[in-house]
């Protein structure tokens, strides 16, 4: 029960350091090891990611990763700031919390160029399990999970604001606080 109990909140609960829960960081390792340059239909790259990263859920394991690549990839208000695939069909919408995307053999993806630069190929060596971004992306996206006897959400904040306060913490200054806003863009025609 004890050993469970421990990997529940391995696999549920995002680590500080990049982030991301294990099979987020498995779709990222995957995404990094084929270096596509086109797109790739969801469900392709599910299979990948079973193939390629030890994603071991029994048969199914290409559509158990399925809800990782749904999460890296959402755009709409509210989801992620950042978001390290593009996202290249219907992905979900804010009013189901992303649940309503589309089937995975309908919609495509591929590695965001900004994925690359927030954590460098350099890097990749310095941690075994984790990457190490150069931005806490925890902060960038937010955090959030239930493990068992454990849970966190963490909100996320402007990108902007953590890099000043990153700049401002190297000059030897204290950091701001960070305010939780939302930013809406209006596009007028």
């Amino acid at each position: 029960l004890v050993l469970f109990s421990n990997c529940d909140n391995e696999r549920s609960i995002p680590s500080l350091v990049d982030g991301l829960k294990p099979g987020q960081r498995k779709v990222l390792f995957t995404c990094f090891k084929r270096a596509d340059k086109k797109e790739v239909k969801v469900a392709q790259l599910a299979g990948a990611v079973g193939e390629m990263s030890a994603y071991h859920h029994g048969e199914v394991r290409d559509i158990a990763c399925l809800p990782s690549l749904c999460l890296t990839s959402q755009d709409y208000v509210g989801s992620n700031n950042i978001n390290l695939l593009l996202p290249i069909g219907q992905f979900g919408t804010r009013l189901q919390g992303g649940k309503d995307s589309a089937s995975p053999r309908y919609i495509f993806t591929q590695l965001n160029p900004v994925t690359r630069a927030l954590f460098p190929l350099v890097d990749e060596h310095v941690l075994r399990f984790l990457y190490c971004p150069i931005i806490p992306m925890v902060l960038v996206n937010g955090a959030e999970g239930i493990g068992t006897a454990w849970s966190t959400k963490v909100p996320n904040y402007n990108p902007r604001e953590i890099v000043e306060n990153i700049r401002r913490m190297i000059r030897g200054e204290e950091p701001r606080p960070l305010v939780r806003t939302v930013v809406y863009c209006v596009f007028l025609s």
